[in-house]
């Protein structure tokens, strides 16, 4: 029974092909790199994971073109493999033929002792389709980082400390490049006896280890999203608009968010648009009659409920940030939710400003059409502020 897991079929059948295909096309391999990396530059050195980087058949398709091999000749020697005809069979990335692939080029450049390209050939591998982008999706299916953006942010410059890759690495990139050299020092005997229960144990670990990152990250921006710290403000300790740091509200202004935020909420779920609103709200640039279509396509669709009361959490806390009076059942808070910010740096209000303009280009065609001309997107911008003022004011009377 032991010698069942004794197979090199990858060793024997698969790597001879990849071997030589480096050796005859490495300069296609090295041009196949590079677009590969280009192509995703601002999203693998940005400062956290706020993208899933996607990886798709095309990439697959571009990286056997450039070495001349063929698909169906590499799944021929992985039939081989005593794994093969397991089902099911973790992990199941050992079965498909990038992954494999892939793994036989960096042993490869380690080889070879070639150790820039063995860095970009890890890199590569990393975020192929059953690593990162995977991994990526499992951890952040509500509420993607990057539609939350200083969400994210607010993790990464005040919850994380420099024992995490990501902050002492300073990028996505940095930090997979610093999984990849710890995990291959670990398993550089498993990398050189290259038997197949070694090839399945190494694309096992190292998955492990991108989905332990992916989830110590995911843990906190969760916990970041569910307690609101990204949103409180102090006024007394902002010395200028735009100081950019992030504070705590006072414990009483902290209650009295969470109370206006979910008597708001509980009302926009258990009542229709309000009409009367919407009229009010109109101008010659917007309709009562195309808010109200607004309003109901964003209230019908319970995917656009936790971006709706993010709005409200925001418009609020910087509310009670900014203002001595505490009520949102103040003329002061009809102001500041109508008052024009054209120049601010305040990030909560630059983030309301972009919940917005998501929420108008996702269900008012009119609006995506017409956004160019600054009256109209103001327009927009001020009824859609009007009516959720009004009805915050509504819901906690």
């Amino acid at each position: 029974m032991a010698k069942k897991f004794e197979t090199t079929a990858i060793l024997d059948l698969v790597y001879p092909i990849v071997e030589k295909a480096l050796d005859a096309n490495y300069s296609k391999w090295k041009h196949c790199m590079s677009e590969f990396i280009q192509k995703r530059s601002s999203m693998l050195f940005d400062i956290a994971p706020f993208d899933r980087i996607y990886y798709n058949d095309i990439d697959r398709d571009t990286l056997f073109t450039s070495l001349g091999i063929n698909r169906k000749d590499i799944r021929a020697g992985m039939k081989e493999t005593y794994y093969w005809n397991m089902s099911p069979f973790k992990p199941a990335s050992a079965k498909d033929e990038t992954t494999i692939v892939v793994m036989c080029i960096v042993r490869y450049f380690m080889k070879k002792k070639n150790q820039k390209d063995l860095d970009l050939a890890m890199i590569y591998q990393a975020f192929t389709g059953k690593y990162y982008p995977s991994i990526h999706y499992g951890f952040f299916k509500l509420a993607a980082p990057s539609k939350y953006r200083h969400i994210m942010e607010y993790v990464v410059n005040h919850m994380l400390s420099q024992k995490f890759d990501l902050k002492s690495k300073g990028s996505v990139i940095g930090a997979i490049k610093s999984i990849n050299e710890t995990w291959l020092k670990t398993y550089t005997k498993n990398m050189t006896s290259y038997t197949d229960e070694d090839i399945t144990y190494m694309i096992q670990q190292l998955h492990n280890r991108i989905k332990s990152f992916m989830k110590n990250i995911a843990n906190m921006y969760y916990e970041a999203y569910k307690n609101k710290d990204f949103i409180t403000y102090d006024k007394d300790s902002l010395p200028e608009e735009g100081d950019g740091s992030v504070y705590h509200l006072a414990t009483n202004d902290s209650l009295k968010l969470n109370s206006y935020v979910e008597n708001t909420m509980t009302l926009i779920n258990t009542t229709r648009v309000d009409v009367k609103v919407c009229k009010d709200a109109s101008d010659g640039n917007v309709s009562a009659e195309e808010i109200r279509n607004i309003m109901e396509a964003i209230f019908g669709d319970k995917e656009q409920l936790p971006r709706v009361k993010e709005f409200i959490e925001l418009v609020i806390a910087s509310f009670l940030a900014s203002s001595t009076v505490k009520d949102v059942n103040s003329v002061q808070f009809v102001q500041f939710c109508i008052k024009p910010k054209p120049n601010t740096k305040d990030p909560t209000v630059l983030r309301a400003k972009d919940l917005i303009d998501e929420f108008l280009d996702d269900v008012s065609i009119a609006y995506r059409k017409r956004k160019h001309r600054n009256a109209t997107k103001q327009s927009y911008h001020r009824a859609f502020n009007y009516y959720f003022c009004a009805i915050i004011i509504k819901a906690n009377r």
